[in-house]
């Protein structure tokens, strides 16, 4: 059996100061423990349904896992999830990618479609149509897949998404590629 952290609420004793202290105590912990993953939300804004109105804090979700990355030597980290509309496909792929290398093969991409469109329309997000989401998805999972396999030299051209030179030099650690969810 695999044990999984996911942390979706930010809002701690101690307010922001204590944020990075208290994720490093968690995450040390976690890996000492022999946890198989820590997962955090991807949200520019809270988006626990278990949150208090007060509760606010939410932290960058890749920002994050770098710092995390930086603490642990064995879990492993990943999104839960992206919401394929928060960065541009090439970005994200580069952001795991960097993730992977830079932790030892520790990354995961968590990837969806997406759904908070209150959250979009506070920061100014594009949420198409749900259609369009799951296109752009599967758009971001092939552009994932040739970059990661370090077909680069050959444009891609999808409906929604066009790279003219999709470079994913150096190639994530694991191989074929690091696992998704």
């Amino acid at each position: 059996m695999r044990v999984s952290i996911s942390v979706t609420n930010y809002s701690w004793p101690g307010g922001p100061q204590a944020l990075g202290p208290e994720l490093v105590r968690l995450v040390k912990a976690a890996d000492q423990a022999g946890v198989d993953t820590v997962w955090v939300a991807d949200h520019l804004l809270q988006a626990d349904p278990t949150a208090a109105s007060d509760q606010t804090e939410m932290l960058e979700a890749y920002t994050t896992l770098g710092f995390l990355a930086a603490h642990t030597r064995q879990v492993r980290l990943g999104t839960m999830v992206t919401g394929v509309t928060y960065r541009p496909p090439a970005l994200l792929i580069k952001a795991v990618t960097t993730l992977d290398v830079l932790s030892g093969g520790r990354a995961w991409l968590g990837i969806g479609a997406g759904y908070q469109q209150d959250e979009a329309t506070a920061m100014g997000l594009p949420l198409p149509p749900v259609a369009e989401r799951f296109q752009r998805l599967e758009e971001t999972l092939q552009l994932a897949a040739r970059m990661w396999a370090g077909d680069e030299e050959a444009p891609f051209h999808g409906s929604h998404y066009q790279l003219q030179r999709p470079a994913g030099s150096p190639l994530p650690l694991p191989q074929p590629h690091p696992p998704v969810c």
